[in-house]
């Protein structure tokens, strides 16, 4: 078998990367159906999104890699923090996406997928990374030196949210 490579994602990986996030949705939603159209829909807006956010100085994309496929993926958003005086403001890394094709699991790759990417981040001097993990990702995050804090609050803004709470326009 080829050696397991560890790298961040160029434009020739957004087909692999769009079936992957489409794979990893359906594996944790198995009541989803998923018309033609939709999965159209989806494949345009993916490979849309990953052309903008692979090079981009907001997005990085670390993939592991056995050959030509990619295995494994985490995406990092870079979060700039607004200024404080009297600090340096160092920015944080918001991961998410985090999926290993499920014939490659309990291998350790994810686990060495996330030391690469902190090593990385330190080098790079970011302050944090924060990922909110599915509840069966918790073992893992944890295994792997991350710690819960504290939850955090979110005002649900789609339609749906507005009309439950009785206040939509």
């Amino acid at each position: 078998m080829s050696e397991l490579i560890m790298r961040t994602a160029g434009s020739d990986d957004i087909v692999q990367l769009a079936e992957m996030r489409y794979d990893y949705t359906l594996e944790d939603h198995p009541e989803l159906t998923v018309t033609d159209e939709q999965k159209r829909d989806y494949t345009d807006e993916m490979h849309e999104f990953l052309e903008e956010a692979i090079g981009s100085e907001n997005w990085v994309v670390w993939v592991a890699e056995y050959g030509s496929e990619i295995v494994a993926h985490a995406y990092l958003e870079m979060i700039r923090k607004v200024p404080r005086p009297g600090k340096a403001t160092k920015p944080f890394i918001y991961m998410t996406n985090v999926y290993t094709r499920p014939r490659h699991r309990g291998l350790g790759i994810g686990t060495r997928l996330t030391q690469v990417i902190e090593q990385w981040s330190r080098e790079l001097e970011h302050d944090f990374i924060v990922v909110w993990p599915s509840g069966r990702g918790e073992d893992f995050y944890s295994k792997n030196g991350y710690t819960a804090c504290s939850v955090p609050m979110e005002l649900k803004l789609s339609f749906e949210s507005a009309q439950q709470r009785g206040s939509f326009l």
